[in-house]
């Protein structure tokens, strides 16, 4: 037998079948990211406006930040992060929830997604139970099928996660003898979503989290985008700090390509958390220059205008739709956040609708990837954040367009 008869080539070995059957298990079950659309209207992905974004404070800020210290602000900085970032975010923290919070509550994070990870990655082995909302970002799906674990639906209405299912799966995992570990939430502007839970449901949530022992993960990434004034208490400052992790982000706020964000917790729950981590911490240099953004004082205001701006797109994408795609969906105004969620007339499923949408040159997201464990064909996530409404409007026009198609070949 011949060396090439015994062997394969190094391009044989590493073929893409021959990778996909060096995968962990876990990445073959993990579903596909969101991600930009190249199509002329991208109503799917859920970014800020560009145009808004404070490039030039940022630069000002970066500069001041290497000029005070470069040899310390270009090298490792700590995995818990900038301390005076830490300072700020606690004070800002402690203000609004009402709970004695310090740096020590504070480690930061390569933002939010990597905040959840984090979590995942202290608290989770393989099999452990996480409940989560059906539907809910495919983001924390992803995460926690990774590291292993099961994920348990619980179901959301109008006003989000439904409080009673909640206490019936708790009660059922407690028969079973294999309790839930952790509830993950998003209690303002979930996505997909955009539903605000109301603070009675707040309220039962971490009584129910407390007396089942079970950790809570509230993620924060849209809280500070209050499109109709602020959201009621937060988790946390309901649990009054105690077995709760909220994870918050400058994305939305500054700049998604900042990755700059934070959990807050109890410092018990944070030494483990900076235990829990390997890669030498987030950037210093931009822990400063962020820092130095927010103490130049123009971040309340950039907010409040972010605010003004989301508001109009909001209102001129929701008047859209009545226009032009009311007998096709359904939908609930959101408070606060990015996204429009929309229910499809019954006939219509999900997945053609997105197939008619790009057609029709329009991008939107199949409910389908929003539910761990299937669900969603009837409903279309739409953000409204990245377009002004003039280009709103025939965008939605468009997509009305595809919806029709669908309607109609339903019919037949």
């Amino acid at each position: 037998m011949t060396a090439s008869n015994s062997s394969t080539t190094g391009e044989d070995a590493f073929s893409s079948a021959a990778i996909e059957a060096l995968l962990a298990p876990a990445v073959r079950r993990l579903p596909p990211p969101t991600s930009l659309s190249p199509l002329p209207y991208d109503l799917n992905a859920g970014v800020p406006d560009r145009a808004t974004l404070p490039w030039q404070a940022l630069a000002a800020a970066a500069q001041r930040a290497i000029e005070e210290n470069p040899g310390v602000a270009l090298t490792y900085g700590g995995t818990q992060g900038y301390e005076p970032l830490r300072a700020w975010i606690a004070e800002r923290q402690a203000a609004e929830t009402g709970v004695d919070v310090t740096s020590a509550h504070v480690t930061l994070t390569a933002g939010s997604a990597q905040g959840i990870d984090n979590v995942a990655a202290t608290f989770l082995s393989p099999g452990d139970v996480v409940l989560c909302g059906a539907p809910t970002y495919p983001g924390a799906i992803r995460t926690f099928r990774a590291r292993g674990a099961t994920i348990i639906d619980v179901p959301q209405d109008d006003d989000g996660m439904v409080m009673s299912a909640l206490e019936r799966v708790l009660e059922t995992r407690r028969m079973t003898g294999q309790q839930a570990k952790l509830i993950y939430c998003t209690a303002n502007y979930d996505n997909p979503t955009g539903h605000t839970l109301p603070v009675e449901r707040r309220e039962a949530l971490v009584r129910i989290a407390q007396a089942h022992g079970v950790l809570l993960l509230e993620d924060d990434a849209y809280t500070g985008i209050d499109l109709d004034g602020p959201p009621p208490r937060s988790l946390f400052s309901i649990a009054k700090g105690r077995g709760i992790m909220r994870v918050g982000t400058f994305s939305k706020t500054i700049a998604t390509g900042l990755r700059v964000a934070w959990i807050v917790a109890q410092p018990e729950i944070v030494r483990q958390l900076v235990f829990a981590r390997f890669d030498n911490g987030a950037s210093p240099f931009l822990h400063r220059m962020v820092l130095e953004y927010l103490r130049g004082g123009t971040y309340d205001s950039h907010v409040a205008m972010l605010c003004d701006l989301y508001r109009e797109r909001r209102d001129a994408s929701a008047a859209a739709l009545v226009e032009f795609a009311e007998p096709y969906v359904s939908f609930k105004r959101p408070a606060g956040g990015f996204y429009h969620w929309l229910k499809l007339a019954p006939g219509l499923d999900a997945q053609a609708v997105f197939e008619a949408g790009k057609r029709h040159g329009v991008a939107v997201t199949p409910g389908t990837g929003y539910f761990a464990n299937g669900g969603g064909e009837d409903h279309i996530r739409l953000v409204f954040s990245a377009l002004p409404p003039d280009q709103l409007r025939p965008a939605i026009a468009a997509f009305a367009e595809g919806l029709a198609e669908v309607a109609a070949a339903a019919k037949r």
